[in-house]
């Protein structure tokens, strides 16, 4: 297997993702918005935690809200919350140290990467508060773009960035049904990041990784 060059998701791939919501957005929300007399943390944080597991995927945040008003009395309109929410996520957003040094060993022996991430303007600037921003030789946002993960185009569209042909990357994702769906659909050799879970589709990626620092020897890199 041929691996010339390594395109990565952001979110929970380079960045912990779910720290920033959960540590972040959620604590924050119910602070401000939830009754406390209805519902105690632990309830809310379970509630918080189905409606995160159905929509997390989505890169349109309205739907993670359709979510919690089947359990809460939300008074604003779904754009005042899903700004709050992207406030909320991309000042809690901090730097995987050990993500960044296999960044910095890849740039240092010159092997092509890049990042190709769902989202709209904020992935910008968590780009620059995870400090990959500065360490990427190029990243694309699907929103900027015009398709979402895992379509076809914008897969297409990173390996004309990279200068590679898809069968010669590797995509590294979280995702099954965006990440290594849309990858493999071009052609794309595939990583799932598994954060303790087991792989949910029948069509396996090509390797299942714990953090992409094990890329390095997997690859022998460095």
């Amino acid at each position: 297997m041929k691996i010339s060059g390594i395109i990565y998701d952001l979110d929970d791939t380079l960045i912990s993702r779910d720290e920033a919501f959960y540590s972040g957005f959620t604590r924050k929300f119910y602070e401000k918005f939830i009754d406390k007399a209805q519902f105690d943390f632990d309830i809310f944080f379970k509630i918080m935690k189905s409606a995160d597991k159905k929509t997390k995927w989505s890169p349109e945040k309205e739907n993670l809200f359709n979510e919690l008003r089947k359990n809460f009395n939300l008074k604003e309109d779904n754009k005042f919350y899903v700004d709050f929410f992207w406030d909320s996520i991309v000042n809690s957003v901090k730097p995987d140290i050990e993500a960044n040094n296999h960044l910095e060993q890849l740039n240092e022996i010159n092997f092509p990467w890049g990042v190709l991430t769902n989202g709209y303007k904020y992935q910008h600037e968590k780009m620059i508060r995870s400090g990959v921003g500065k360490l990427a030789p190029f990243y694309i946002v699907s929103g900027d773009f015009g398709c979402h993960k895992p379509c076809k185009e914008v897969f297409i569209e990173a390996s004309k960035k990279i200068e590679l042909a898809c069968e010669e990357i590797l995509f590294v994702g979280d995702t099954a049904e965006t990440d290594i769906i849309g990858a493999k659909s071009v052609g794309m050799k595939t990583a799932w990041v598994k954060m303790g879970r087991d792989y949910p589709l029948k069509d396996k990626p090509d390797y299942e990784i714990n953090h992409v620092k094990e890329l390095g020897s997997i690859l022998n890199l460095f």
